[in-house]
């Protein structure tokens, strides 16, 4: 490989402890190009699993991938000291979103007995639907790939897969949103106790919508539905979380708007504007996509903006596949507002 193990983890190390501004450049950029040579195990994944859920006749809601951004591998970084960059299994990232449970287990049950040429299983997955993450209500199962390729530079590359039903995704992309506009790691139980509270509340309704567990914090208080019911209304009442994410729409300026399918888009987001430029590339150009998304990283100020680069098999799916890159969490406020009215209705409040 072209980057060991070491070598990345101490440039990890690097961009995190140094005093020395050279010093850190040189490390990030190092990151950088390390984290674009998933790109090209990212893409056969992605193509090779289309196929076997087309074969198997498993309608997929959306399909995305996406590079890891150097502020959010930091983060996770500065969040665990004693994980080094080089065990970091989520820099490439793959996500296939279903309609219902019946549909994500079929999924599963497709992608385990079927593993695609050049990948291996890293290990078994992690069911975050049956175990929901303790500090957030995350759910999604993640399945982590490692590829096998004649180049030696992006051989052992490891790309993470996750599957999530369209309601986990709306909760997961409100996450998003709110922590792009908070600054701050919500998934992580980092920021404000009460959008942590509020997440979790929701994650375990949401759970129970769909006939799985709900999260143990919950289990053990015996609440149900109209308890938790009852903690959204009044925290919403209070902290007026529906409102706050309503206001944050964004309108999209296209900087290119050739239709590229199966191509990349950088997106750079204006907190302050609320609007997100777009940039195309075919896919052929996923060198320049990668180059271009490194150098913008390096212009960004703190929460004024952000930047990512993400791909999607038509531009037409980019606001769907990521709806919190567009601060938009239509899905997800249809939702809590139904779960509002009906407390109301059964006077649960």
């Amino acid at each position: 490989m072209k980057y060991g193990s070491r070598k990345i983890t101490k440039a990890g190390v690097i961009a995190l402890t140094s005093s020395n501004k050279a010093e850190v450049n040189h490390a990030i950029e190092m990151i950088s190009d390390w984290r674009s040579l998933h790109l090209p195990a990212l893409d056969e994944l992605q193509s090779s699993l289309l196929q076997l859920l087309k074969k198997n006749r498993i309608r997929v809601f959306s399909v995305s991938r996406r590079l890891k951004r150097i502020s959010s591998i930091l983060n996770k970084l500065d969040r665990n000291p004693k994980s080094g960059l080089g065990t970091m299994q989520d820099i490439g990232g793959l996500r296939i979103v279903v309609q219902t449970m019946d549909s994500l287990n079929k999924v599963l049950m497709v992608i385990l007995n079927n593993v695609p040429n050049n990948f291996e299983f890293t290990k078994s997955p992690i069911n975050y639907i049956e175990n929901p993450k303790d500090v957030s209500g995350y759910r999604s199962i993640h399945v982590v790939y490692k590829y096998h390729s004649n180049n030696a530079d992006i051989d052992g590359m490891k790309i993470e897969l996750q599957l999530r039903t369209k309601l986990q995704h709306s909760w997961a992309m409100a996450v998003e949103t709110a922590e792009l506009i908070t600054g701050t790691a919500l998934k992580s139980s980092q920021g404000e106790e009460e959008w942590i509270t509020f997440f979790k509340v929701v994650s375990s309704l949401f759970a129970i919508k769909e006939r799985t567990p709900i999260m143990n914090e919950h289990k053990e208080k015996e609440y149900g539905m109209k308890e938790l019911m009852r903690i959204l209304y009044q925290m919403n009442n209070k902290y007026n979380f529906n409102d706050t994410l309503k206001a944050l729409n964004v309108t999209c300026s296209f900087a290119k708007r050739d239709n590229y399918k199966d191509g990349y888009y950088i997106l750079s987001i204006n907190f302050s504007t609320k609007k997100v430029n777009i940039k195309a590339f075919p896919k052929e150009n996923e060198e320049d996509a990668s180059a271009l998304y490194s150098r913008l990283e390096k212009s960004i100020e703190n929460n004024k903006s952000a930047v990512v680069l993400v791909s999607v098999p038509k531009m037409q799916q980019l606001q769907e596949a990521y709806p919190s890159y567009f601060l938009n969490t239509g899905e997800f406020l249809v939702a809590i507002d139904t779960m509002m009215q009906n407390c109301k209705k059964w006077g649960w409040t």
